[in-house]
């Protein structure tokens, strides 16, 4: 069975794959991401998701054109019960030069429901710097 960081990393490689099922299939419902701006969206379900909000790649690459993809530099289990687990996930976003252009910060915690772990929660703290 898949663990809360396996989820985690599957959720990660998706957005850098731009997948949109493979990302839907990691995150759980209903899904919230909140961005460091203030900026808050809670998404019901995949349905909801594919024809009401952004997939988070196209936000990244509004802001950040050059977006090639984002390294992961580190993941920090910060509190657990038997079916959640919050990390602290911080993450280069790398160029399509290959540079990293920021380190950046999150929060990310999985769920495990249905018989499986997924992302059930994103806050974006934004750059380390």
């Amino acid at each position: 069975m898949e663990t809360a960081e396996q989820a985690i990393n599957r959720h990660h490689q998706a957005i850098n794959a731009n997948d949109i099922n493979a990302y839907l299939d990691s995150v759980h419902f209903p899904f919230t991401y909140q961005n460091y701006n203030g900026v808050s969206i809670t998404v019901e379900n995949a349905a909801a998701y594919r024809t009401q909000f952004r997939m988070p790649w196209d936000i990244i690459k509004e802001t950040e054109p050059n977006w090639s993809h984002t390294a992961l530099v580190s993941l920090e289990d910060v509190a657990r019960s038997a079916t959640s687990q919050v990390f602290k996930y911080i993450g280069q976003r790398i160029n399509s030069a290959g540079q990293s252009e920021f380190e950046l910060q999150a929060i990310w915690i999985a769920v495990f429901k249905d018989g499986r772990w997924g992302v059930q929660f994103r806050h974006n703290l934004g750059s380390t710097s």
